[in-house]
């Protein structure tokens, strides 16, 4: 579709756009051209009008001879040719129409006239011929930059959906082998805890499912996920792990991509109580500011313990998902103190 005629308000603008430049144009052919200004606006009022549906028109050209598929000296020629003909065109339509005038008069002058002021009609021709050129072929560019753009970020979304099928991938065996095999315990010494894990299991799958081709998700439904994998693995660890959780409740209806808290929750479990004997707190805030999400996980420090290569998602892993999802705006931290791992996770509201 042509760029400046996708609705009739772009009609009525172009049309304003040009009126200033035919009064100049018969203001020029007056004062150069030895007319009358009455005169001067019958002749060149009605081949300016067309003149602009002839502007209008070199969009199409434009279009075809890019600068993509031609070598410069190929583009040039081919305009040369293409405004060589539409201005012929156009200035064998002014001579019809001084013919046209001078049919109504016995003494015919309009066609003298015309030919007086052929060369700056000709100059003028040129002149719309160029400047549309111009004007389109940046309209073009612009048009190839945002397609890139709108590339750029079909890539970078595909790009974060696999790391999060990568991430679900990742977490799914190696904590369904363990809990399977914690719940095969509990069978026998407590069907009560075993049914509970059951459903805190299934639980945990069904969020998979249900929210992993989602985008974003409210912060309570992922608190909702990451209470079911840590009620399965306070089972496997009992009073080794607790839990200290304080969430502002204004922060729970707000938005953040799907599994942003479970890569938290694991590299703590893995890394602060799974390495060691000694019973310690996961702690957890979540609380709102008024521009963004700010969370801050704890867990304690086994630095003797060094996870093996490739094992888990991780979190550099959700860094990059971040990334993909709010650009430069969000941002995660970690820092060391006392025996303490810190991860601080500051998202973006959104709207």
């Amino acid at each position: 579709m042509h760029p400046f005629l996708r609705s009739p308000r772009h009609v009525v603008l172009i049309g304003l756009f040009w009126s200033p430049f035919i009064a100049g144009v018969i203001l020029l052919q007056s004062r150069l051209g030895g007319l009358e200004l009455a005169e001067a606006a019958v002749l060149v009022g009605p081949l300016m009008a067309v003149g602009l549906f002839i502007g209008l028109s070199i969009w199409f050209p434009c279009r075809i001879i890019s600068f993509e598929r031609y070598s410069p000296v190929q583009v040039f020629s081919r305009h040369l040719l293409s405004g060589a003909l539409m201005i012929s065109v156009w200035l064998l339509g002014g001579v019809l129409y001084s013919e046209i005038l001078d049919s109504s008069r016995e003494i015919p002058i309009w066609r003298e006239r015309f030919d007086h002021a052929l060369p700056l009609l000709a100059a003028t021709g040129l002149l719309i011929y160029l400047t549309f050129c111009l004007i389109y072929y940046m309209v073009l560019a612009l048009e190839k930059s945002r397609r890139a753009e709108q590339r750029a970020l079909e890539n970078s979304l595909s790009a974060s959906r696999a790391e999060l099928t990568a991430l679900k991938a990742s977490v799914h065996p190696h904590f369904l082998f363990n809990s399977l095999t914690s719940l095969s315990a509990l069978t026998r010494k407590s069907p009560e805890e075993a049914q509970k894990m059951s459903l805190q299991l299934a639980d945990f799958l069904r969020y998979s499912l249900s929210y992993g081709k989602q985008e974003w998700v409210q912060v309570k439904d992922e608190l909702e996920h990451i209470e079911n994998y840590l009620g399965i693995e306070k089972i496997r660890f009992g009073d080794k792990l607790n839990l200290d959780f304080t969430v502002d409740p204004d922060a729970l209806e707000e938005r953040l991509p799907p599994f942003s808290l479970l890569p938290l929750m694991e590299n703590a479990v893995k890394h602060g109580f799974l390495p060691t004997q000694e019973a310690g707190t996961l702690r957890m805030d979540i609380k709102k500011t008024p521009h963004s999400l700010v969370i801050v996980v704890e867990n304690p420090d086994e630095r003797s313990f060094r996870a093996k290569p490739g094992e888990g998602f991780g979190l550099i892993g959700l860094n990059k998902r971040l990334t993909n999802a709010y650009e430069e705006g969000a941002s995660l931290k970690v820092s060391r103190d006392d025996k303490i791992f810190q991860v601080t996770l500051v998202l973006p509201l959104q709207k």
